[in-house]
């Protein structure tokens, strides 16, 4: 009996080392598949929330500018039915706007782009307050429209004749134009976009509700603790993880948008971080079924080659894991994790007394071509850029794309002279011949930073001196290359 205890004890035994690696190995991966399943979701959060900030950074800007170029109007300082009619042309032009109008020191609209049935005052409104108190242009918050009786967010500046303040010119961008913009974006499931004046009130959503939670439309937002978080962050763009009231933890990432060097409004884009894990978890349960029946077989093949069966599969799935992770999905070339990993080895390998370098280059005008072609159009230049550098380098230079459409070249063991050589040789590649898109033939130019020293600097800093060589090449009119 003891021995038939002890063979099942030794059988037990090495079943459970023959298992260890098996599960260890599958743990790893289903833990690398949540983390990665995390930090791809913060990136894509990013990546749309940087889109949408685009657009009313644009908006902000041009409604500011149009605000300027109103304010200098003879039509505009003439206040009657001349100031009307020219508001009223304006806004029919700009459907973005709802009304325009301009008001006197005591509060009261002089001109107004809609018609006005009866008189209005708007002395009581912030923005008007702001106007007066700070005499620059200012964002208010969200407003009905004393003539337009429309929901809209106000933006406003001060006219000055003969050097004092006469009037307060204003614009009402419209909420309904606003949301139009917004659902233009296909957003994960359960996931909301907010935007936020400066005070924390809600300008708009979208969507509107998220299952049974309240429209929050004019509103202080009611989460302080986000609140806080993001007015207080010293950063533009920022992730925070949150455990809502209702116990679920919420991702939220936001923005700024500002305006005359101030803040205009926050956009925030806030999910469930249980939606980031779904992939995982699918991949999770296939693991798990897969990892029974290598149980059953392992039971059977313990003695002979449990071990060997199992593991060298799991390993090489390890192997997939890091190149996935190291690799920038749309060129199929290093990412920034990957070129910074790369580059870092072969820096601590250099031979002292060698020289290496670090070329920075920048696709010239890159939102022009997505602004004019689509972000399809974008896309395939990207791939087309990175074949073309890839077919001027050697194979012991490091290659990757670690920003929108910024690449970085590490050249290890290079002197000055060819280090420049090969930079125009990429300038020249792309720039030669017009790139084919769906959308035509496009003409594609580089500007490149070059950055030659001695391996005692770190890989950041060489990417540092090159972005300052970068930043020379564009203020030198671009399609360059600078050291």
């Amino acid at each position: 009996m003891n021995s038939l205890l002890r063979r099942k004890l030794l059988l037990a035994s090495v079943i459970f080392v023959a298992v260890l690696p098996i599960l260890a190995s599958a743990l790893f991966i289903t833990w690398k598949s949540f983390q990665q399943a995390k930090l791809d979701a913060v990136d894509r959060a990013k990546s749309l929330i940087a889109h949408v900030a685009e657009k009313q950074d644009e908006l902000v800007a041009q409604t500011m500018q149009s605000l300027r170029i109103l304010s200098l109007l003879p039509d505009v300082h003439s206040q009657g039915e001349r100031c009307a009619r020219f508001i009223s042309r304006f806004i029919e032009s700009n459907p973005v706007y709802d009304n325009a109008g301009l008001v006197d020191m005591q509060g009261n609209i002089v001109c107004s782009g809609m018609p006005m049935h009866e008189k209005a005052n708007v002395a009581d409104r912030d923005w008007f307050k702001l106007v007066l108190q700070t005499k620059t242009p200012q964002i208010g918050g969200l407003q009905f429209g004393k003539v337009s009786k429309k929901p809209g967010i106000i933006a406003a500046m001060p006219i000055k004749l003969e050097g004092k303040m006469a009037f307060v010119l204003y614009l009402a961008i419209s909420v309904e134009w606003l949301e139009d913009v917004f659902a233009e974006y296909s957003l994960p499931d359960q996931s909301q976009i907010t935007a936020m004046d400066a005070q924390g009130i809600v300008l708009f959503q979208h969507p509107q509700k998220v299952e049974n939670e309240p429209s929050l439309m004019g509103k202080p937002y009611p989460n302080t603790k986000v609140w806080k978080h993001i007015k207080d962050s010293g950063e533009i763009i920022m992730p925070a993880r949150v455990l809502e009231v209702d116990g679920f933890r919420h991702v939220y990432t936001f923005q700024r948008i500002e305006s005359e060097d101030r803040v205009a409004m926050f956009i925030s884009l806030r999910f469930l971080e249980s939606a980031i894990y779904r992939e995982a978890n699918r991949n999770a349960v296939a693991l798990i079924l897969g990892l029974g029946l290598s149980l059953v077989a392992t039971f059977i093949f313990a003695y002979i080659a449990g071990k060997y069966l199992f593991l060298r599969p799991v390993e090489q799935e390890i192997e997939k894991l890091h190149d996935v992770a190291d690799t920038d999905v749309l060129t199929q070339v290093l990412n920034r994790r990957g070129f910074m990993r790369l580059a870092e080895a072969r820096l601590a390998a250099s031979v002292a007394g060698d020289f290496n370098a670090m070329l920075l280059m920048d696709i010239d005008h890159f939102k022009k071509i997505n602004d004019e072609h689509g972000h399809s159009t974008g896309d395939e230049v990207l791939r087309e850029t990175a074949l073309r550098i890839k077919g001027v380098l050697r194979e012991t230079e490091i290659f990757g794309r670690i920003g929108g459409e910024e690449f970085a070249i590490f050249i290890p063991g290079v002197t000055r002279e060819n280090a420049i050589v090969l930079a125009e040789r990429i300038r020249v590649a792309l720039s030669s011949l017009p790139f084919n898109t769906t959308q035509g033939k496009i003409g594609v130019t580089t500007s490149v930073g070059i950055c030659h020293a001695a391996p005692h600097l770190t890989i950041e800093k060489y990417l540092e001196k090159a972005d300052k060589a970068l930043y020379k090449s564009k203020r030198g009119g671009r399609n360059q290359v600078s050291l």
